[in-house]
């Protein structure tokens, strides 16, 4: 399937209906989520720690390096937490471990991660709108990689393609999932139990209405 023949679909949402829907959906999912977030987290911990005695000096190159040598290890487990939340939209059972199948796909995902990043971060030197804009539009290309097996450029301009057609509302949606999961984090970070699996759940209730064949 070309990204040219494929239909650009234009479901509407509203975007504290869509959070209600997300946040009903946390039950019975919201600690396999915070355990696959800690899972993350001490892995990016270890590798940054690993890395620091490579790229000992603390300046923005240093920082770059490190960043994109961690993208083979921490990128597709991010992106088995997004699976996590798909899978849990399309009702089906889910299991932590399944958070590191995606390493047979580790070298699309990175190209796809290294691709988006150099776009974004001349579109934010472009007087920044055009950042803001790609990031938004390319959210939903990861999943589109590995879920609807598609090339790293196709699953880019799918995901523009079809952001674009809502790209306000999408954008209002991060900004009140980003505002959600900051306050949620006073005190102590304790909210983030029922935050965090809520913005995933959000995205992927979108994902599952925009490119699942059924729908």
């Amino acid at each position: 399937m070309s990204e040219d023949s494929r239909e650009i679909e234009t479901f509407d949402f509203e975007i504290f209906g869509l959070v209600q829907e997300a946040f009903s959906r946390i039950n019975g999912v919201k600690w396999i989520f915070a355990a696959s977030l800690f899972a993350h987290m001490v892995i990016a911990l270890i590798l940054n720690f690993l890395l620091g005695f490579i790229f000992s000096a603390d300046n923005t190159i240093a920082d770059n390096a490190k960043s994109i040598l961690s993208m083979p290890v921490l990128v597709p487990i991010m992106l088995g937490i997004v699976m996590l939340a798909i899978s849990h939209v399309r009702a089906k059972e889910l299991e932590l471990q399944s958070i590191f199948d995606y390493y047979v796909y580790v070298w699309p995902l990175v190209f796809a991660s290294v691709a988006m990043y150099a776009l974004i971060a001349i579109g934010f030197l472009l007087l920044i709108l055009p950042g803001i804009y790609l990031a938004v539009a390319y959210k939903f290309t990861l999943p589109l990689i590995v879920d609807k097996n598609l090339g790293v450029w196709e699953a880019m301009e799918l995901s523009r393609r079809t952001v674009t057609t809502r790209w306000f509302k999408f954008f209002g949606l991060d900004i009140v999932l980003l505002v959600t999961v900051l306050i949620s984090t006073i005190p102590f970070g304790i909210g983030l139990i029922w935050t965090a699996p809520m913005a995933f759940i959000a995205h992927a209730l979108l994902y599952h209405h925009l490119f699942d064949e059924e729908d």
